[in-house]
């Protein structure tokens, strides 16, 4: 079992959520880290991670070494985490700001501007209600970590009973399709989107994938 991936994943807890956005920090670029347009990577966990931590479910992490390397988040209830946008996080940032925790913010703006302009297609969320986020540091790919993390979070989904579930990617992402391909994951639309082009220099093409929990 030593070897075994499965073996280092266990539920994601608050406590690692700094942890978490680390990882999700520096993978945010596309797979690359993103701290050259978002250097505030304590702003980027509290935007991008926190939310799902506090409000979603089936969050997993995997830390073959001790420490958390990848990470499969995700929410069961669309609608609440909405909520939790709204209500919860202009406080979250505001306090943020207070304490001095985000040094370079105006620096972090104009990405989160653009996130938050950026409508990309979404799947009906009656049927595909649940969503999540996968990502592994660069020295934990290829380990089966992914799979793991994977099969656990779709694994409880289903003893929770819902009916499927959505992500958003880009054909980039060519390992996470594969993985994504091999879990029963389909291609629900695609999309061409400005949004990466100050960072990578042209439009990418976006996925909304969904997979049915029977």
């Amino acid at each position: 079992m030593a070897n075994d991936p499965r073996a280092s994943v266990r539920p994601a807890t608050m406590a690692d959520l700094a942890a978490i956005g680390y990882v999700s920090h520096q993978t945010g670029l596309l797979g690359e880290p993103i701290d050259r347009f978002f250097p505030d990577e304590s702003l980027w966990t509290d935007a991008l991670v926190r939310g799902y931590l506090e409000t979603g479910c089936c969050n997993y992490v995997a830390a073959p070494a001790g420490e958390v390397s990848a990470y499969v988040i995700g929410s069961c209830d669309h609608q609440a985490f909405l909520r939790w946008l709204g209500r919860r996080l202009p406080g979250v940032i505001g306090s943020g700001l207070l304490r001095g925790r985000y040094p370079h913010f105006l620096r972090d703006l104009p990405y989160l501007w653009r996130a938050w302009r950026s409508h990309g297609q979404e799947a009906p969320w009656d049927r595909y209600p649940a969503e999540l986020h996968i990502n592994a540091l660069p020295a934990a790919r290829g380990l089966g970590l992914g799979s793991a993390l994977l099969a656990r979070f779709l694994e409880c989904l289903r003893r929770r009973g819902l009916a499927g579930v959505q992500l958003g990617t880009t054909v980039r992402n060519e390992a996470a399709l594969r993985l994504y391909e091999k879990f029963g994951f389909r291609v629900y639309a695609r999309w061409r989107s400005e949004f990466w082009k100050p960072y990578v220099g042209e439009a990418v093409e976006h996925l909304r994938l969904v997979r049915e929990l029977p």
